[in-house]
């Protein structure tokens, strides 16, 4: 293959960096620059000096680089810059992660992520193909300019990818990754991101991975949505990470160990700080406490089993860490003000 050896050799190579190359910087301007905007003017904007960018391998910091794109969607009214022939309009990509929460597993949650963009999309179509063993997320595109090509392709793959990890919590190993384009000096930028073989000058934009994370459970976490949404663009155009807020580190040790009766003690002492401070940090970021995150976690993915799956209500009370059911019967009254049969059967009924 034309680009797997370069891409090996590269992996072994490219260092993790913070900052952004401005060959990439470059591509997500050819949109505006080809319909003529002053790009001067979008660049100060966004605190961002002209020469910053002027000498090969220049970088620039991620805050800026988010900060420029944030300031490119509200100029351009556009979630794609310019990039494709018709807008993707601001508050489309919001709209989808409000469906996707709402999802059962990986796989549901990127079925209907791929039909919401392809009823907004002209310019490009994004489908999951899946095998017995691997599958593949991938794109393809009707864009007959080459840079605005490549950079659709790349966003929407590292869109894709980012929000998959994000919702189901975890980062999600990949195989490879595949692009239609040739590699550039830039291309190593995203190793750090994806973690997985690059390829270059492959037959389709793709990213390929184990058939069966499709089968993981998404986080049906409200709260956790609307901080996300709150820290676009960075959450997705920044190296994938989870909410790095110590109250969001202790949901992520909770959902790990739902069947493990943790204490607040064993909490911090995983998190590396005495409860003292964690009893702090909560109060400050949440204005809440360890108990009142653990409900609410487990409220959510009661809630979230009950209609979305059949299991039966003792392996739902066992799954959230519950010794016995009618302990998990007088925490979900406590928590929903219903049981959870009733629960369950009301979301059953058929609208009158």
């Amino acid at each position: 293959m034309p680009g797997a050896s370069a891409a090996r050799r590269s992996s072994h190579t490219a260092p993790s960096r913070s900052a952004i190359d401005s060959g990439y910087v470059g591509l997500v301007l050819s949109g505006v620059r080809e319909a003529g905007l002053d790009i001067d003017r979008l660049l100060a904007r966004a605190g961002i000096a002209p020469e910053q960018l002027g000498k090969p391998g220049a970088r620039l910091p991620q805050d800026q680089f988010a900060r420029l794109i944030a300031i490119l969607t509200r100029e351009t009214r556009d979630e794609l810059w310019l990039l494709c022939n018709r807008p993707i309009k601001p508050g489309t990509f919001r709209m989808m992660c409000r469906l996707l929460i709402r999802c059962a597993n990986l796989r549901e949650a990127i079925r209907i992520g791929c039909q919401f963009y392809h009823l907004v999309a002209d310019d490009f179509v994004v489908r999951l193909a899946e095998g017995p063993d691997d599958a593949s997320l991938y794109v393809t595109d009707t864009i007959a300019q080459l840079n605005r090509r490549r950079m659709v392709n790349g966003a929407i793959l590292l869109f894709a990818y980012g929000l998959m990890c994000w919702l189901v919590g975890r980062r999600l190993p990949l195989i490879t990754v595949h692009y239609v384009f040739p590699e550039e000096p830039f291309s190593s930028e995203l190793e750090p991101f994806y973690r997985a073989p690059m390829l270059f000058e492959q037959p389709r934009t793709e990213i390929r991975f184990d058939a069966e994370l499709l089968d993981l459970p998404i986080m049906p976490d409200e709260e956790r949505l609307r901080r996300f949404l709150a820290s676009m663009p960075n959450a997705l155009l920044v190296r994938y990470r989870d909410d790095s807020s110590m109250a969001e580190r202790v949901r992520g040790i909770l959902r790990r160990n739902l069947k493990r009766p943790l204490s607040f003690e064993d909490i911090a002492g995983m998190l590396a700080v005495s409860p003292q401070t964690l009893r702090r940090r909560l109060l400050e970021e949440e204005n809440c406490g360890f108990q009142d995150i653990k409900d609410r976690l487990r409220r959510d993915l009661a809630t979230h089993l009950l209609q979305k799956s059949r299991l039966p209500l003792e392996e739902i009370a066992v799954s959230l860490g519950f010794s016995e059911l009618s302990t998990f019967h007088r925490a979900f009254r406590r928590w929903t003000g219903v049981a959870p049969g009733e629960f369950r059967e009301r979301g059953r009924s058929p609208a009158k």
